[in-house]
């Protein structure tokens, strides 16, 4: 009996992410796979819940409501901020992408999607938020994590949610 995808599982698998509007998003096609540990939230909860269960050479097909990947875009998470606030004012251009300290301490990433003569309009929403996703995944390879991999997925969550690096 070959193994399934569930909690303590190392997977790693292929996919295609697709919009609703069918637009390429992102895919894994010529690259390595991904990898993750089952259960430690390194992929959209949507996702990692229709995977459960799955086993190496599946496919499988599915779409995530907002709520489950990205959550809903919230209006508020959009603002200005006065351009003397950036280390080189004129630097500041439209889609790039900064991190700030929120007032609760979190580290916000943010997009620039406006740029005016004193401030610049900023977007803190995860680029996928208030979308609906929709995977093609293949599982390539499904087996209980060994200590090293869950200590690896675990460091690699650390590093991408640390207030010093960015939040991918």
């Amino acid at each position: 009996m070959s193994a399934t995808i569930g909690p303590g599982m190392f997977v790693q698998i292929h996919y295609t992410l697709r919009d609703n509007r069918g637009n390429l998003l992102e895919s894994t096609d010529g690259e390595d796979p991904q990898s993750f540990v089952w259960g430690l939230g390194a992929v959209v909860p949507g996702l990692e819940m229709a995977l459960e269960g799955s086993a190496a050479g599946e496919v499988v097909n599915v779409t995530v409501a907002p709520e489950d990947a990205y959550g809903l875009r919230d209006d508020t998470d959009v603002f200005d901020v006065d351009l003397s606030e950036f280390p080189d004012p004129s630097k500041v251009v439209i889609g790039q992408e900064f991190s700030a300290e929120g007032d609760d301490g979190t580290t916000l990433t943010m997009r620039v999607i406006e740029v005016h003569e004193t401030h610049v309009t900023v977007d803190a929403n995860h680029p996928l938020a208030g979308e609906t996703l929709n995977f093609q995944v293949r599982v390539v390879e499904v087996h209980p994590a060994t200590d090293d991999e869950v200590l690896a997925a675990r460091a690699e969550l650390a590093e991408q949610r640390s207030p010093e690096g960015e939040v991918s």
